[in-house]
């Protein structure tokens, strides 16, 4: 599935959907094999000992340049293990597109069976923003929320926190759809959130109430469990920031003061009969906000909060204030961006306390479930998860669902009715540039998803990823599925040059031409030639400045890149790069 949960704009992401619309499947005609993620691959390469398929399996990951675990006690499992993340914003596996990526609940599950193997006591808390930020259906949105929070629970998570995301989508939404079906963990945490009744505050119990057969209401504000031996208090608070934000999109809806409600969620800590004994504070703010409330608040010795940046710093900061006992600091942790990295805090017990200890994750193909498919699903219950979403996916037909808009051709020409007619209509007159078509990846594009793609399969009925793998599917007479609009599947002529029917009844209308080529501005615009573009792209990053390109060819080569990167974006095609992409699927412009 493209796990970049493609957006809800691509009508205007997609002018006339990227040149080369989907050139990370370049990496097919590399090595089909190897195609990774998105479940695409059933097992890592590497140095490691052999599964029973006979593929080996890589080591566990470095960071920067140091073993997993390197400085933490060697002879002793922790008292307490537990994973932190976040801000996932429902990218539950990375692309199968190109390799190596990072991230992935298969991946997270995985990781965390190794910890449990050595014996280490593990659980899990998530800062929020699980819910997918953007998407294609939302019917198809809601239900990968679902599986998320299903997963979570199948990880052994405790909680969940509140963020912009799950807000943006409907805060009743998000609860229909998963903490209001059972009562189950994870918990949904948002101690200052209130319901909002004609200007005056509502209380969270009674804006979110306890539903009938349950105890705690629909969210919450802390919750207790012993991890291991360690009792474990965490609680959940929205910052202001994002706050702010809710505010204006639910009107429903407002917060209390942060410092309150966490006076009173540590006095109930405090008070609850399993005595917790390492408070965890979930903060959707900002990590300077997170820094400011470690000082005030030494009762939460750990606080995950929102990340700076999507790449995740190695260690936490560790803060203390004037209220902190000696020798104590609280960590403030950020864990990245789309769950590419996962924290994990050991704790361990020393004298009357606890010494804690962080390592940052990156869950790389280290962590693809070995074996065949059918004894990854024995030990990695997530894969069947994703099964039974992908069967959903198909059989509710989310990719029949999919809003079309006209392409800025057909606006351009209302009066021509212009439409695809697919890539067979284009040989009679550019049977060169067809031929050379045919013998790339974009001319069997959509195999992949149908013969290649795993963990989980059926990738042809999920419009996330189908969009990048057939012609037109968000514009007027664009792919629909392969049984009505089998002359659209793959990426063919039309999905760089936009609907053909208008060029193919009147080659020769200068009007016409120009928009078969939305890159070009003035009549001169051209890519550089063959050779600088091959002499380029030998060349290492930071030497390529020294081949001078003129300014126009710069500018075409821009927009061409960036007609690429829409479906080419950092999640599917992170190493995507048109210097060394295009010599492969080079064809020549006919001049007219």
């Amino acid at each position: 599935m493209n796990a970049a949960t493609a957006t809800n704009d691509h009508t205007a992401r997609r002018h006339l959907l990227p040149l080369l619309g989907v050139l990370g499947l370049v990496g097919l005609v590399l090595g089909l094999a190897a195609i990774g993620a998105c479940g695409w691959t059933r097992n890592p390469g590497g140095d490691g000992p052999a599964d029973d398929t006979g593929q080996t399996r890589s080591t566990e990951p470095t960071v920067g340049g140091r073993p997993l675990f390197s400085d933490w006690p060697k002879s002793q499992n922790p008292d307490a293990a537990l994973v932190l993340s976040g801000e996932t914003f429902g990218f539950i596996q990375p692309c199968g597109c190109s390799r190596p990526q990072k991230g992935g609940l298969e991946r997270r599950a995985e990781f965390i069976n190794g910890l449990k193997a050595k014996g280490w006591p593990v659980a899990g808390v998530d800062l929020g923003d699980l819910y997918p930020a953007k998407g294609l259906v939302e019917d198809q949105t809601k239900l990968k929320y679902r599986l998320m929070m299903n997963a979570l629970r199948e990880l052994g998570y405790i909680a969940v926190g509140v963020g912009k995301s799950e807000f943006a989508a409907g805060i009743d939404n998000v609860l229909g759809e998963y903490a209001l079906q059972k009562e189950q963990p994870p918990f949904l945490l948002a101690g200052n959130l209130l319901g909002l009744v004609g200007n005056q505050p509502q209380r969270r119990e009674e804006r979110f109430p306890t539903p009938p057969g349950a105890t705690r209401p629909l969210v919450g504000s802390s919750e207790v469990v012993t991890v291991g031996t360690v009792p474990l208090g965490v609680v959940g608070v929205v910052g202001k920031a994002v706050a702010d934000e809710a505010r204006k999109l639910d009107g429903s809806i407002t917060f209390e003061e942060t410092r309150d409600v966490l006076a009173r969620a540590v006095a109930t800590l405090a008070a609850d009969p399993k005595k917790p004994q390492l408070n965890v504070l979930l903060y959707q703010g900002t990590a300077e906000a997170a820094k400011k409330l470690a000082e005030d608040w030494p009762q939460f010795r750990v606080i995950l909060c929102q990340s700076d940046d999507p790449e995740p710093p190695q260690f936490p900061e560790a803060v203390a204030g004037p209220k902190h006992p000696a020798g104590q600091k609280t960590l403030v942790i950020q864990v990245g961006h789309k769950g590419r990295y996962v924290g994990l805090l050991g704790v361990f017990r020393v004298g009357a306390g606890f010494d804690l200890k962080y390592q940052l994750v990156p869950l790389g193909e280290e962590y693809i479930t070995p074996g065949s498919e059918e004894a990854a699903r024995k030990s990695n219950p997530i894969l069947t998860l994703f099964d039974n979403y992908a069967e959903q996916v198909r059989d509710r037909n989310f990719l029949g669902k999919v809003v079309k808009t006209p392409h800025p051709a057909q606006i351009q020409e209302p009066k021509l009715n212009l439409s695809y007619v697919g890539s067979e209509k284009c040989q009679g007159c550019h049977a060169a540039q067809y031929v050379k078509w045919k013998d790339t990846s974009h001319s069997h594009a959509l195999d992949a998803l149908e013969n290649i793609a795993k963990r989980p399969g059926l990738r042809h009925y999920d419009a996330e990823c189908v969009q990048c793998h057939v012609v037109g599917m968000h514009y007027n007479t664009g792919y629909e599925n392969q049984k009505t609009t089998p002359h659209l599947a793959h990426v063919g002529c039309e999905s760089c040059h936009g609907p053909g029917s208008g060029h193919a009844a009147d080659p020769r209308s200068p009007r016409l031409l120009a928009l078969q080529s939305p890159w070009k501005t003035e009549p001169g615009d051209r890519l550089p030639d063959i050779a600088t573009i091959k002499k380029i792209a030998a060349l290492p990053a930071v030497e390529r400045g020294r081949v001078a390109l003129k300014p126009n060819e710069q500018l075409v080569f821009n927009r061409v890149s960036s007609m690429c990167a829409k479906c080419h974006d950092h999640e599917n095609d992170p190493n995507f790069d048109l210097f060394t992409y295009w010599p492969k699927v080079y064809h020549s412009y006919p001049r007219q």
